[in-house]
């Protein structure tokens, strides 16, 4: 059986081959390659200066220091590349005369754990992306007081950054690595598809199997060259 449908393919290969050629020209014209984009990981440790030791106070180890230090880890994660965050970053940067071609939104975001924050911004031009990634750090470190009142007059910013900013480039999404193989794979199906049609819908007998299959006995075969 296997054989057959081998034998099927192989007598009209081309249009198995036709569907896979025409997706490779056309994705070859209509596809361009992706800009890279450049990440900048940024660790903050983040936390707010420690009561003063009292005589007669237990502070239990400064646990309060550390369970608050996780308040203002997850308060600061929660605002970070939303809505006035973002908005004052971007000024920062128009100050600098810094001109981005596209809005903020979606470039910076941030996760937390326990007391540390990290902060992500993605950009597809490394300068930029280090410009962005420095207003972050300096509208934490100046204007961390306008996002929650209770560090008003706290006198010094509660976060502090671990990691130099440095771009890194990213691998390209596995959609786009695999996009054009799989249009590839599914154009040879179709195009198998089609011959196995074609010889649905073919009346002619071509191989003696195909008579012997119907309970006929050939007497002779004209070979096609001879």
């Amino acid at each position: 059986m296997l054989a057959d449908y081998a034998r099927i393919l192989l007598r009209r290969w081309w249009l198995v081959l036709l569907p896979a050629a025409l997706v490779l020209a056309i994705t070859v014209v209509t596809t361009r390659p992706a800009a890279p984009i450049y990440v900048v990981t940024m660790s903050f440790a983040v936390g707010l200066p420690p009561e003063p030791l009292r005589a007669q106070v237990y502070n239990y180890d400064r646990h309060y220091n550390w369970l608050a230090s996780e308040y203002v880890t997850q308060g600061f994660s929660l605002i970070i590349g939303k809505g006035v965050f973002a908005d004052n970053v971007a000024k920062r940067l128009a100050q600098r005369d810094v001109v981005l071609p596209a809005p903020l939104a979606g470039a910076i975001r941030s996760e937390y754990r326990s007391s540390v924050m990290v902060v992500y911004v993605s950009w597809p031009d490394p300068t930029q992306a280090t410009q962005i990634a420095q207003a972050v750090v300096d509208e934490l470190n100046e204007n961390y007081e306008a996002y929650w009142p209770q560090l008003k007059g706290a006198g010094t910013s509660p976060v502090r950054l671990m990691d130099p900013i440095v771009p890194v480039p990213t691998a390209a999404p596995l959609r786009d690595r695999f996009d054009l193989p799989m249009r590839m794979l599914v154009g040879l199906l179709a195009g198998a598809a089609l011959v196995l049609l074609w010889h649905h819908l073919d009346p002619v007998i071509r191989e003696r199997r195909q008579v012997e299959r119907m309970g006929l006995s050939v007497i002779a075969e004209i070979p096609e060259r001879l």
